[in-house]
């Protein structure tokens, strides 16, 4: 087995712990580019819209569904000994579809005030 694994869990858990794990990163970056923008509009200099953290929320869903649907999904449905053979994909399919997630909002954040640096 995989030294990253659900194998501490019972097997019927590790399927909705998979699909929450990376709903909870999702959400995640999502809550983050909330907190920047608002942080930003505090400070008084931002320009970048108000609606840019519900747009990307909005799109993190698209993609959290995106995953679920190509990557996750198919994991439920395998018998006992095909979940132990993916055994490392329950824990590494959450991790990249997350990681994508948090990396999005970092450019976007990192390209944001980059922008906002050339208008001054």
């Amino acid at each position: 087995m995989d030294s990253l694994s659900l194998g501490f869990l019972p097997l019927a858990l590790w399927w909705p712990v998979a699909a929450g794990l990376s709903l909870l990163l999702v959400l995640g970056a999502a809550l983050w580019m909330f907190m920047q923008n608002r942080t930003s509009q505090r400070r008084g200099g931002s320009t970048s819209p108000a609606w840019l953290p519900w747009a990307f929320a909005l799109l993190a869903l698209v993609w959290w569904g995106f995953g679920l649907a190509l990557a996750l999904w198919p994991l439920r449905e395998l018998d006992e000994l095909g979940q132990w053979a993916r055994a490392g994909s329950y824990v590494l399919v959450p991790l990249w579809i997350g990681g994508v997630a948090w990396v999005c909002a970092l450019v976007v954040q990192r390209l944001l005030r980059s922008t906002a640096a050339m208008r001054r």
